[in-house]
């Protein structure tokens, strides 16, 4: 590839780009992978509201202060915030929502895009429009009528060349369901792609302790223990590099 190697992760709020796939980021900012995360929201709606005196406004500000801790352990360096409401998502209008992350596309060139499937692993609505947003910005990106107005600001268009979605196993969605978390399972023809993340699990742990208001930091400690931590499955949804062989271990497979 004659650019430098580029991923654009896409997620609704704070602490999705820790759970879901801090060790892949990990991976890659490490290995020297330009990564940009995409945050919707700035997650003031969350659980934690009526425990914070100051309302939605000192909360939001909590957990922008905790994804730019997290983003800096897990060596992201280009942190995108676009401020729309937190569980308003999938009312805001989507053209204008879509053309800003077309705009990030064509700013920073990714050569893979990441980002919740459509079922948003938990069904959140939030999840699932930043899913429907992401994808419909990975299409239009390269298409020259779409959003014309970011070429009179020097930007052109531009494809990635793949999009992935973060996919759950269905043992591990069975395992977490017997936590009461409900969760949506892919089944193992479904997953493209595993990445063993043991190098980077404890930069994983670090990452996701930097959220550990939301309560959830307890039970991933117990996952670890039990080894369901140690590899990141996702789902190869669009690829513009062919057809795809064996079972991936590599997001940038076929691009270095």
């Amino acid at each position: 590839m004659g650019e430098k190697l580029s991923l654009l992760v896409a997620f609704a709020h704070p602490d999705d780009e820790s759970y879901g796939s801090g060790g892949a980021i990990a991976r890659y900012a490490s290995e020297g992978v330009r990564v940009t995360l995409i945050c919707a929201t700035r997650g003031e709606a969350s659980i934690r509201l009526n425990r914070i005196e100051g309302g939605p406004k000192r909360l939001a500000a909590l957990r922008e202060g905790e994804l730019r801790q997290a983003s800096q352990v897990l060596g992201i360096r280009d942190l995108r915030i676009l401020g729309y409401g937190d569980g308003k998502l999938s009312q805001v209008d989507p053209y204008e929502a879509e053309g800003r992350i077309v705009k990030i596309i064509r700013e920073v060139r990714p050569q893979v895009v990441l980002t919740f499937g459509p079922d948003g692993i938990s069904g959140h609505p939030d999840h699932v429009a930043i899913s429907r947003l992401t994808t419909a910005a990975f299409l239009s990106a390269g298409d020259t009528k779409k959003y014309s107005e970011h070429f009179q600001e020097g930007l052109a268009p531009y494809e990635p060349q793949k999009l992935y979605y973060t996919a759950l196993p269905k043992f591990i969605a069975e395992v977490m369901e017997r936590e009461d978390l409900q969760l949506f399972g892919y089944e193992d023809d479904q997953i493209t792609t595993i990445i063993d993340i043991t190098p980077y699990l404890e930069t994983k742990m670090k990452a996701i302790y930097c959220h550990r208001g939301q309560g959830d930091y307890e039970r991933f400690v117990e996952r670890q223990n039990k080894g369901l931590l140690h590899k990141e499955y996702f789902h190869l949804t669009i690829s513009r590099l062919g057809r795809r062989g064996s079972t991936e271990e590599d997001l940038f497979e076929g691009l270095r």
